[in-house]
């Protein structure tokens, strides 16, 4: 069952916990559909990383670790 957690005017993110995932809803007014994106859990954890690494290069933070690369790690 989807659960609202976060609404605001544009957009609202609700949560699925039976299903581990979200639902990103994002509209342009009212009057128009929504446009939806869905993340299981393991996207979510994925995009969370990438949010923190985008930060972390604004915040021009080092890291304790060298971070390998998607490629490498996919291998």
């Amino acid at each position: 069952m989807w659960e609202s957690v976060l609404k605001k005017q544009k957009w609202e993110l609700q949560v699925n916990s039976e299903r581990k995932s979200i639902a990103f809803n994002i509209s342009k007014n009212e009057a128009d559909e929504n446009v939806t994106v869905r993340l299981d859990q393991s996207e979510l954890f994925e995009l969370m990383h990438t949010f923190l690494s985008i930060n972390r290069s604004f915040n021009q933070e080092s890291m304790y670790f060298e971070e390998m690369d998607r490629e490498e790690s996919a291998s």
